[in-house]
């Protein structure tokens, strides 16, 4: 709208885009500020600070649940995460949809990774992942 007042159409966009200004409109005469959407991919580590800086305000959170939480000892040995330690690293981070995968084969009920990820308090969309499942990044707000 903010272009076409100032009758900016076509090939002038970019024009303005790249050079920031154009017959007198300054690029932040017709733009705004929008936040922009974060990913994060969180693999093969146990909790650590690193896990919560990349999950901090997530939009979209990939994140290992190797084990469930009975075997948190065994999976802190071997350098891996628990569903139930995703789901809290997702609640304290504000995670809008978390993606729980690379599950150990030990378990055949995907379903309790997300039973477990729930009972540590993620209430946002949770997906859990299996072999070729797309997942779309949410929405802006």
């Amino acid at each position: 709208e903010r272009l076409a007042e100032h009758g900016i159409t076509g090939p002038d966009v970019g024009v303005l885009h790249r050079e920031g200004t154009l017959r007198g409109v300054g690029l932040d005469d017709v733009s705004e500020v929008r936040r922009g959407q974060r990913f994060a991919f969180v693999m093969d580590t146990r909790l650590c600070e690193g896990v919560d800086a990349l999950a901090e305000g997530c939009d979209l959170l990939v994140i290992e649940s190797t084990f469930l939480d009975g075997d948190h000892k065994l999976a802190s040995d071997h350098g891996h995460l628990t569903a139930g330690q995703a789901g809290r690293v997702a609640k304290e981070a504000g995670v809008r949809h978390l993606v729980l995968t690379h599950f150990s084969q030990r378990y055949s009920d995907p379903t309790a990774f997300e039973h477990e990820a729930r009972a540590a308090g993620f209430d946002g969309e949770l997906t859990v992942a299996h072999d070729l499942v797309r997942v779309p990044v949410p929405k802006r707000r």
